[in-house]
C-alpha cells in the first residue's frame, strides 16, 4: 500500500480522502489539540484508518526538526492544506508576510522526504493579483526544492525565487499541475472552489501524464433536473415550490434547448441530508439515537449577508465559524424562508465524510474543524487518479 505523511491534517478530510483512495498515513501533523481529539477518536473507532500514535498534536516546523529521524523513507505521498488565512478572502490579506503562512514549511518537507508526489489545498485567493508574485514564488520552489533558501533572514523570498529560476539542473526536480476545482462539479453537495498543486517527481515513471480532474456534475443539469423535466421533486415528494427569480433566465434557455447532460445534476443540501440512511428531524438540545453528533441548535435567524443556504441548492462553502458566519453557511433555508442552523452531522455529510466518523468536542471546535477540512471526496479523486497514473 503507498505510504503518505499528512500535513496540517486537521479534523481529516484529506486523510480520509486519501485514505479511501487507497494510502497509508505514516504521520499526521497538525498543532491544534480539538483537532487531533477528532483524529485519535476516530482512529479509536477505526483502527484501519491510521494508528493513534501517527497522529503527531505539534507545529509542522517542530516536527520538521525530528522528521530525519523518523526513518520516513519511500514516502509515496505528502498531502495537507497549509493555513489559508494569509490567502483567504475574508482574512487580513497579508499573504507571505502572515505568521500563519506554512508554504515553507510545506516545501521543506517534500524537499527532505523526497515524496513521488504531493498534493496541496488552499483557498482561490492565492491567486489573486496582488498575491501572484509571492504564489509563483511557491509555485516554482515546489518544482525545484533542493534549491535551499539561505539560512536565516539574509535572503528575501524574491532573490531565492531569482535563483530558482537561474538553476537550470536541480537535484530534486517536481512537475507541478495547478487546477482550482468545484467541488459542486465532482458531486460534492457544496459550491466550494479549492486551489490544488499537485506535484509528480520528475524520476517516477508517469510524471507528465496528469490532466485535470474532468467535472461530473453540472449546474445546468440541475436546473434542467428542477424546472424544466421536475424529476428532482419527484424523486423527493415534495410538491414543487415557486421558481426563484435568479434562475428564470437560465430556466427559459434551457427550455429552448433539448439536449440530453453528459454531466450529473449539482447535488443539493436535500440530497445529501435524505441520501440513505435518511437523517432525522434534528431535535433542539436533544441528540438523534444511533446518529452520531445530530443535535439541533435552537436561535437560527437571518439577517443582511447571513440569509442561509438553500435547501434545494447546494450548501454554501462551509467555513471555520458558527454562528454568524458571513454567508449564512451554517444554515439550511428552508421554501417559506424559514432558516435553522445544520447539525454537525448535516455539515459532516456536505463535506462528504461518512457517518460513522465521528467528530468529538464543542459544537464550536467540531464546525472549525469541518469547515478548514478539505471535501472528502474531492481528496479522494485526486489520490485515484494519482495511484492510478503512478501505478502506487
Amino acid at each position: 500500500m503507498p505510504r503518505s505523511v499528512e500535513l496540517f491534517a486537521g479534523g481529516g478530510g484529506m486523510a480520509l480522502g486519501m485514505f479511501n483512495a487507497g494510502f497509508e498515513h505514516e504521520q499526521l501533523i497538525e498543532k491544534d489539540p480539538r483537532a487531533c481529539k477528532i483524529l485519535e477518536t476516530n482512529a479509536e473507532r477505526s483502527p484501519d484508518l491510521w494508528k493513534k500514535e501517527n497522529v503527531r498534536n505539534m507545529d509542522v516546523l517542530s516536527w520538521l526538526k525530528e522528521a530525519p529521524g523518523l526513518g520516513l523513507v519511500d514516502i509515496d505521498l505528502v498531502a495537507g492544506g497549509p493555513p489559508c488565512q494569509p490567502f483567504s478572502i475574508s482574512g487580513a490579506h497579508a499573504g507571505e508576510n502572515d505568521g500563519r503562512n506554512m508554504f515553507p514549511a510545506a516545501v521543506e518537507t517534500v524537499r527532505i522526504l523526497r515524496p513521488k508526489c504531493f498534493v496541496f489545498e488552499n483557498v482561490p485567493g492565492l491567486l489573486r493579483p496582488s498575491f501572484k508574485p509571492y504564489y509563483d514564488y511557491i509555485y516554482d520552489q515546489l518544482s525545484k526544492p533542493s534549491v535551499k533558501p539561505k539560512s536565516g533572514d539574509s535572503e528575501h523570498w524574491a532573490d531565492h525565487h531569482k535563483r530558482i529560476l537561474q538553476t537550470k539542473r536541480a537535484g530534486l526536480n517536481y512537475r507541478v499541475y495547478r487546477q482550482v476545482i468545484e467541488a459542486a462539479d465532482v458531486g460534492v453537495p457544496q459550491t466550494r472552489r479549492r486551489v490544488f498543486l499537485i506535484g509528480i517527481r520528475t524520476d517516477v515513471p508517469g510524471w507528465d501524464r496528469w490532466t485535470d480532474i474532468i467535472p461530473t456534475h453540472n449546474r445546468d443539469a440541475l436546473l434542467r433536473d428542477q424546472w424544466v423535466v421536475g424529476s428532482y421533486w419527484k424523486r423527493h415528494e415534495i410538491k414543487r415550490p415557486e421558481m426563484p427569480d435568479t434562475f428564470r433566465a437560465r430556466v427559459e434557455v434551457l427550455r429552448r434547448v433539448d439536449e440530453l447532460f453528459e454531466s450529473s445534476p449539482w447535488q443539493t443540501t436535500r440530497d445529501a441530508l435524505v441520501k440513505h440512511p435518511k437523517l432525522p428531524k434534528p431535535r433542539d438540545g436533544k441528540d438523534a439515537p444511533d446518529v452520531l453528533n445530530h443535535r439541533g441548535i435552537p436561535g437560527a435567524r437571518t439577517y443582511p449577508g447571513h440569509q442561509g443556504s438553500w435547501i434545494d441548492w447546494p450548501a454554501k462553502t462551509l467555513k471555520a465559524g458558527v454562528h454568524g458566519v458571513a454567508g449564512g453557511e451554517g444554515m439550511i433555508r428552508f421554501h417559506d424562508d424559514s432558516v435553522r442552523y445544520l447539525t454537525v452531522r448535516e455539515s459532516a455529510r456536505i463535506q462528504t465524510f461518512p457517518d460513522t466518523y465521528e467528530i468529538p468536542g464543542t459544537r464550536t471546535a467540531a464546525m472549525r474543524a469541518l469547515g478548514n477540512a478539505v471535501a472528502v471526496d474531492v481528496a479522494g479523486i485526486i489520490g485515484k487518479k494519482l495511484r492510478e497514473i503512478l501505478n502506487l
